[in-house]
């Protein structure tokens, strides 16, 4: 790949994964309750998904801006892992907060 298309992947790749999903990361367990009237308590496992997503994301740079094809597929895989893992933690509090209430 092209310098410039390496330089053009690493900013995309800063803005949509490192700034959108940190949002959505950082604010699922806010809008989740209230769009979907499914409470999902803020819990410190959330941390990890969003320790991975910035790890992907360095990986991802790092190897854009060394032109390391390996390093780029290491951080979009650590990225999707870091997707997946968020998806399981949500999901998983919403279900133990849901059977909390219940019992």
């Amino acid at each position: 790949m092209q310098a410039a298309g390496l330089l053009y992947d690493a900013t995309w790749h800063a803005l949509f994964v490192g700034f959108v999903f940190g949002m959505i990361f950082a604010h699922a367990p806010i809008v989740f309750p209230a769009v979907l009237r499914v409470p999902v308590p803020m819990a410190g496992r959330y941390y990890v998904h969003w320790a991975l997503l910035q790890l992907s994301l360095v990986a991802r740079l790092a190897g854009d801006l060394l032109g390391d094809a390996q390093l780029r597929r290491v951080g979009g895989l650590l990225g999707a892992a870091a997707i997946v893992l968020f998806l399981l933690n949500t999901a998983s509090a919403a279900v133990l907060e849901y059977k909390k209430r219940r019992a």
